[in-house]
């Protein structure tokens, strides 16, 4: 990551932060304060030590302290409210951007989420944005204050001694440099060390995800030793960003003695100073480099910081491959056509390879279609087309003679149901899971729905029916597979999708799935994807896909007759036991 990419990070904190100007002003008008008195304080010891004790003037030097006091606590009084205005801020600016960064991730397509690791995915929204909220916190109640200050003292030093302010930041440029060098370098150090974070997160969620096939293959000792690997490498990244960001303090260090060697030879030498101004000048370089120096214990801190900041922008920049057109329209209530016209489709990383090549078909409403074919032959590519998880790269999909692309993509999967393998339940009750994404649907409804597909008599044994918390259940396959296709089904959608719905239920199950599914699905159009053959012999067509075509077409009497690939398939399956 350049240095660039560092100034783009903080600008865009900055336009969020400027949308709570009022507090911002109101922060920079005590900060302004705050630096008039710290800048005034100084002078008041000079006008004590070189006017007031030398004459004896001792009501004039209580005077001095008594009004140093209250200045002090004055001071002291600004820094507790500009700390708390400014915590409440940086608090509100995360939160926007973590709101952003989460309905933006709702808008990416499959793609994104198919080359991004859930762990990564996680380790940003978590590790990555509770970074940022630190670097918010830093440039509002650190970063701005303190360049504020400094900038005040410097008008200062030079208003009270030109020639001793001079000679006082002669070594700054050497700061200055060191920190440009060093930010540049390990800006890029700290981002290569949070990817490394976020590699663990992911190899982490994988390993806890495949635990059973992890322990079934005896492959703990091999996972750990990838785990420790990881973490090793993790905090050799770590020791060489601290390390090289270490050094920022030895130059500051070094360069707080050349301003005091400068301020001494200037003071003797050349300028001539009275002890009042030296002692006021010591004041003030200490004041200069006290500030620097505290930011310079944060650097690797703000470094680290910046680079896990950088890391979320990047997802809120990220580009969806499915978007809706600004002129795009809400699909009004349909019959359930779909024709596919001249459709190939590869993926946006590879698109030398096609998927699927040159499918034509046409399905009338209330059609039950069935598509087979040999793993990676193309039939989910063809629901996720449909579904519009993705665009083809040529041809049409039309649904009821409507262009998918000119409709508003939400408007399109309203009236799709889609019911897969991964029967995905939310945590919550049953009953929220069945109704979860529709309105208002009445008990009478749900229970309807649930008797039709044979999962009402398992749900009424439960202590607490369809109010029962999923997390507290410990279910079958086949029994989250019908809740899934009870979710599906309440949608009353014109286009059913069961994409390998069946595969994983027991056959006792699946005989309840498909008594209560035949009738749901009659009266709609039904795309069907198993490998199960026996399972769609009843479908109006099959759709038989190889080589990425659709190489035939017919129902399972007519494909039967044909003696061809489907005929293959279908004796395949059964001379080898699966039916």
């Amino acid at each position: 990551m350049k240095e660039s990419n560092q100034r783009r990070v903080l600008i865009r904190i900055l336009k969020y932060l400027s949308c709570y100007r009022k507090s911002v002003i109101i922060v920079i008008s005590i900060m302004t304060i705050s630096s008039i008195i710290s800048v005034v304080l100084p002078f008041l010891a000079k006008d004590v030590i070189d006017n007031k004790i030398p004459l004896g003037k001792i009501n004039a030097v209580l005077s001095v302290i008594l009004i140093y006091i209250i200045l002090a606590l004055i001071l002291s009084l600004l820094s507790i409210i500009r700390v708390r205005i400014m915590s409440r801020v940086s608090n509100k600016v995360v939160l926007k951007i973590r709101d952003e960064v989460f309905k933006h991730l709702q808008t990416l397509d499959l793609h994104y989420y198919n080359s991004h690791p859930t762990g990564n995915i996680l380790s940003r929204i978590i590790g990555d944005i509770s970074s940022l909220k630190q670097l918010v916190t830093q440039l509002v109640s650190t970063l701005i204050p303190q360049t504020m200050f400094l900038i005040s003292l410097i008008i200062a030093m030079v208003v009270l001694n030109p020639v001793l302010a001079f000679g006082s930041l002669l070594s700054l440029p050497i700061v200055l440099i060191g920190t440009f060098i060093i930010m540049r370098v390990n800006f890029k150090r700290w981002y290569d060390y949070r990817k490394k974070q976020s590699e663990l997160a992911g190899f982490s969620h994988e390993a806890f995800a495949g635990i059973k096939v992890i322990q079934s293959l005896a492959c703990e000792e091999a996972e750990k030793k990838s785990f420790e690997k990881i973490n090793d490498d993790i905090l050799s990244s770590w020791i060489r960003c601290v390390r090289f960001g270490d050094t920022l303090g030895i130059i500051i260090d070094l360069s707080i003695g050349i301003g005091f060697l400068f301020l001494y030879l200037f003071a003797i030498y050349i300028d001539h100073s009275t002890v009042g101004e030296l002692i006021a000048f010591s004041t003030y370089i200490m004041l200069f480099w006290q500030p620097i120096k505290a930011l310079a214990q944060m650097f690797n801190q703000i470094s680290n910081n910046l680079s896990g900041a950088s890391r979320v922008f990047e997802i809120l920049d990220e580009k969806s491959y499915i978007l809706d057109s600004p002129q795009a329209i809400e699909l009004p209530k349909i019959k359930g056509e779909v024709e596919f016209k001249n459709v190939s489709f590869s993926y946006p990383d590879d698109k030398e390879s096609l998927i699927i090549e040159d499918i034509n078909f046409t399905v009338k409403a209330g059609e039950r279609i069935a598509l087979v074919g040999p793993t990676g032959a193309g039939k989910t590519t063809i629901i996720n087309l449909l579904s519009r998880f993705y665009d083809p790269i040529k041809g049409l999909i039309l649904v009821d003679g409507y262009n998918i692309k000119e409709l508003s993509t939400a408007s399109l999967r309203k009236q799709l149901g889609i019911m897969t393998q991964d029967s995905f339940l939310f945590s919550g009750t049953i009953k929220e899971n069945i109704t979860y994404g529709c309105e208002n649907v009445s008990d009478e409804a749900i229970v309807n729905a649930c008797k039709a597909i044979g999962c009402h008599n398992f749900i009424s044994k439960l202590q607490s029916g369809y109010d029962t918390l999923i997390s507290s259940l410990t279910l079958s396959m086949g029994q989250k597979q019908l809740l899934a296709l009870a979710r599906t089904l309440i949608k009353d959608p014109r286009i059913l999708i069961l994409d390998e719905a069946t595969s994983n239920i027991d056959t006792q199950t699946e005989l309840l799935v498909q008594r209560g599914s035949s009738k749901l699905m009659s009266g709609r159009t039904c795309f069907i994807v198993a490998h199960r053959l026996s399972t769609i012999k009843n479908s109006d067509r099959i759709f038989v896909l190889d080589d990425n075509k659709i190489i035939e077409e017919g129902s399972h009497e007519e494909l039967i007759k044909l003696n061809g690939f489907y005929t293959m398939l279908y004796n395949s399956q059964f001379e080898g036991g699966i039916n």
